[in-house]
């Protein structure tokens, strides 16, 4: 699952980077993983995002969609997005982003700043 969470991201910056200003990253859990979009600033619940990717849709993966709606999901969720961006291409292109994760209408939570 790791392997196609980094080739995902890997899909959606080679077709769509991130501009320079974006500082967070946001991931959400609706039904499927999405891929939110990113902002200057620490986003808000319904915040309206200044980067939306073009090919990001969602994460199709049926190993973590056999899991929605255990209680390791989210745990589960937040592990393989930290593991993705240990791939040393994905650090460069979102070196000093903000990650986020959470549900769809709720408030996101901060996860952590790739270096």
């Amino acid at each position: 699952m790791i392997e196609m969470m980094t080739f995902w991201l890997l899909s959606i910056v080679e077709d769509d980077p991130i501009p320079y200003e974006i500082s967070s990253i946001c991931f959400c859990h609706y039904k499927h993983l999405l891929f939110m979009g990113g902002c200057e600033y620490k986003p808000l619940l319904n915040y309206m995002f200044d980067y939306f990717p073009l090919e990001a849709q969602y994460f199709d993966c049926e190993q973590l969609h056999d899991i929605i709606g255990s209680k390791y999901y989210d745990a589960i969720v937040v592990d393989a997005i930290n593991e993705s961006f240990s791939n040393n291409t994905l650090k460069h292109e979102f070196h000093n982003k903000k990650i986020y994760y959470g549900e769809y209408g709720k408030k996101l939570k901060y996860l952590f700043t790739i270096k």
